[in-house]
């Protein structure tokens, strides 16, 4: 692909705008993750990324339609705005009360409720093509989370840096008031919908169990140190996977409209192979300089770089499917990762250890991949 036709893809600049802030937001979230890594040590930090695993699962199961259902229906000029907001601030305040009785942890009940909400507030922008706007909130809550959170942590422990996470998404509720002045509350929009609801917030749970079982297990079976330094490795696996994340964000919109986004997905590939090179030369080199006490994160980044590409592929074809509204195939495509991830994660920690957890990331997802890939060709022959 030449230059000129490069520049000439459909959405780029749309794309521009939304990865500007998905790369300035990413790049100040990973950089004070990294300073936090190295303030608090191995095992509170492998304690906070478990609690961020409950925290992850349990914003899911309470969110219901999820947030890929309000871009896709406000995409397509469907008034469901304030019946999911509705919906998702009275089942995160539930959510959130029993999670304090269980962990009395103050951090981790707001931080569902703000999760459900700021979510829900993205991707209705997004689903608005309000590119500039996504940009302005996104960018903003970054900065937010890192002052609240370093200044919670000075004042009252790790625990201080989760209650500065949810605090930073529900400072911008004020949008979600002025949603209900705009539109009523309509449950009969909810019930019309129900069974793409249903199916996609089922994917939105499978995909999120996918992403935190294995530190769920990791946890009990190996340690919070360990643990730790896999979050480290996660949290560079999420930098290089931010650019086909930021495409997603825009190519969901376009093929719930049933417009052409090949080209860019294509393009998007290709990228990804050369950050998947860089994760797999340059990290390991640059880790023990800024985290001398995660050295075990160097063994695991190479082969966790090697999932970028079958990562890339998923999401590229998971935004075809929700466009469409068949989200049937990615829950199938969910469920095989976390199935593969799971049983596979016990025999390879024992065979290889620590690496072992990161041979199973890669099968577990590549396994799905190849699933999503072939129905997707499926799909098209049959449309042709």
């Amino acid at each position: 692909m030449k230059w000129k036709d490069i520049k000439n893809v459909r959405g780029l600049r749309s794309v521009g705008t939304i990865g500007s802030s998905n790369i300035i937001g990413t790049t100040i979230t990973a950089v004070f993750w990294i300073l936090i890594a190295g303030i608090i040590g191995t095992d509170s930090y492998g304690e906070l990324s478990y609690f961020l695993a409950i925290i992850g699962i349990s914003s899911v199961i309470v969110n219901y339609g999820g947030g890929y259902a309000m871009q896709v229906y406000t995409a397509k000029g469907v008034k469901i705005e304030s019946s999911l907001y509705f919906l998702g601030i009275i089942t995160s305040t539930v959510a959130g009360i029993i999670l304090f009785l269980i962990f009395e942890n103050f951090g981790v009940s707001i931080s569902v409720v703000g999760i459900v909400a700021f979510n829900f507030i993205l991707f209705e922008t997004l689903g608005k093509k309000l590119y500039k706007k996504y940009f302005k909130i996104f960018v903003t809550q970054k900065i937010l989370f890192v002052i609240l959170a370093l200044t919670f942590y000075f004042a009252f422990g790790p625990e201080g840096i989760l209650a500065g996470y949810g605090v930073s998404m529900l400072l911008f509720s004020q949008i979600i008031y002025k949603s209900f002045k705009n539109n009523k509350v309509n449950f009969s929009i909810i019930r019309e919908r129900k069974k793409f609801l249903f199916h996609n917030w089922i994917a939105d749970l499978s995909a999120t169990a996918r992403n935190h079982i294995d530190k769920l297990i990791i946890a009990p079976l190996l340690g919070f140190s360990v643990l730790g330094n896999y979050f480290v490795g996660l949290q560079i696996m999420e930098l290089m996977l931010i650019i086909p994340v930021i495409v997603f964000k825009y190519t969901l919109h376009e093929d719930s409209i049933g417009e052409s986004t090949g080209k860019i997905k294509i393009l998007t590939i290709v990228v990804s192979f050369f950050i998947m090179l860089l994760g797999i030369f340059v990290a390991p080199l640059v880790i023990p300089i800024i985290l001398p006490a995660y050295a075990t994160t160097v063994d695991l980044i190479p082969i966790l770089s090697l999932a970028v590409i079958p990562r890339t592929i998923s999401i590229m074809i998971f935004s075809s499917f929700l466009g469409r509204e068949k989200t049937k195939f990615v829950l199938v495509g969910n469920v095989i990762t976390f199935c593969v991830l799971a049983i596979s994660i016990f025999p390879l920690s024992e065979l290889f250890e620590v690496t072992g957890i990161a041979i199973a990331y890669l099968i577990g997802f590549s396994s799905s991949t190849v699933y999503l890939v072939a129905k997707y060709l499926q799909l098209r022959s049959k449309n042709n």
